[in-house]
């Protein structure tokens, strides 16, 4: 029995290394996709935004006669350019300036009185340049006020830091391996989870779907081995390349973390990679049987396919079901508990994150191991029946 799962075994890994789609799906894209994410799309972010924020915007100002010197000291800033125009909602929105201040025209004539005013700073929020302008324009009207303040202070003969009696200081007490552990538990379980699915999808279909699309699913089935062992053997190569490309991942986004902090990047002064053994032990745990359950659930869905196209669209769906529930790690607020320790990849991705972030709750990794390794007995049940099913194996 052994011998023949095997020999299957062996044949469909040796088929699979010859298949390009798969190796990328496994190897290649596990390795690439965290330097990319990590390092080169935030790098070509940041240069994006330095290149913007350095630009000089357009500004207007609404009755600007109102507030003496405030023009000048826009000017001076060398941030911004003044514009005149008529309708400064209009001309943000058809981007011909960026953002605009509106002052009352009593704006003195209330000054003197010492009454409250709202100067509103209009600007467009889905537009990265209008966002950079208001904020130039936001500091340079505070040093106005604040300008404004001392004179009033310096008429009565009073000290300026009156206006001023305390500054508030914020100091996060969290350690860099903390806020490093932090940062990692938002995004690594979301992408690890991606990653055992696709890991074991291109494999599942081309072992199905793309056999019968070949034409040498009936080779294999005339072979003198029984069918549920042709099956197992399968199911074994789809949860190999799974867990092959789950490891690859985690390989390359710790050593990606690690050079990103080592060599003095933005951030390596707050933050410090610090993944403890615990943890990397429960990851490794965990991905045992979902790659089980990922496994055995894209083989039931591409064995009810005609062609290896068809599996695609069959699969996509099922995407969505574990994209969704994977995204839990994003969110902020929720924690893992009893009910959630029962739901399907939700349980996983919020096991994933609390381990990252050292939070080990035995009994919680102990409910979610054996509710997904039940759920994934389930589904290589389901995918050993169908396997034995004429209607399903020559649909085509």
């Amino acid at each position: 029995m052994l011998r023949n799962i095997k020999l299957v075994y062996r044949k469909e890994i040796l088929d699979i290394i010859r298949d390009r789609r798969t190796v990328i799906s496994m190897i290649v894209i596990p390795i690439l996709i965290f330097p990319l994410i990590t390092v080169g799309l935030p790098t070509l972010m940041m240069s994006m935004m330095t290149k913007t924020k350095g630009e000089l915007q357009k500004v207007a100002i609404v009755n600007g006669a109102a507030a003496p010197g405030l023009e000048e000291a826009i000017e001076s800033s060398g941030k911004l350019q003044i514009v005149n125009t008529d309708s400064v909602e209009s001309a943000i929105l058809d981007e011909e300036i960026d953002a605009a201040i509106v002052f009352p025209s009593d704006l003195q004539a209330r000054l003197d009185v010492f009454d409250t005013i709202s100067v509103p700073i209009l600007f467009d929020e889905t537009e990265n340049k209008s966002e950079f302008a208001m904020q130039k324009l936001r500091n340079v009207v505070t040093d106005y006020r604040k300008g404004i303040i001392e004179s009033r202070l310096a008429v009565r003969g009073l000290q300026t830091n009156l206006a001023e009696p305390f500054q508030v200081e914020i100091r996060n007490v969290a350690s860099k391996e903390k806020m490093g552990s932090f940062m990692v538990s938002m995004f690594l379980p979301y992408i690890i989870l991606i990653l055992s699915l696709t890991g074991a999808m291109y494999t599942a279909m081309d072992l199905t779907a793309g056999e019968k699309e070949r034409g040498t699913m009936e080779t294999i089935l005339v072979s003198p081995i029984p069918r549920w062992q042709l099956a197992t053997g399968k199911f074994l190569t789809i949860f190999t390349t799974s867990v092959i490309a789950t490891m690859l991942a985690i390989v390359s986004m710790t050593a990606t973390v690690a050079y990103s902090v080592s060599s003095g990047g933005a951030l390596s002064d707050d933050i410090a990679l610090k993944i403890t053994p615990a943890a990397v032990a429960v990851i490794v745990l965990m991905m045992i049987p979902t790659a089980s359950l990922f496994s055995a659930i894209l083989m039931s869905i591409s064995l009810a396919a005609k062609t290896y196209k068809e599996a695609q669209s069959y699969t996509s769906p099922f995407m969505m079901v574990v994209i969704l529930p994977s995204m839990v790690s994003i969110i902020p607020g929720i924690e893992l508990n009893l009910i959630l320790s029962v739901i399907p990849f939700v349980n996983i991705s919020l096991c994933l994150k609390e381990a990252i972030l050292g939070n080990f709750s035995p009994l919680h990794i102990a409910i979610i191991f054996a509710s997904t390794a039940v759920y994934a007995a389930i589904a290589i049940f389901v995918a050993h029946r169908l396997f034995e099913r004429e209607s399903v194996l020559f649909s085509n």
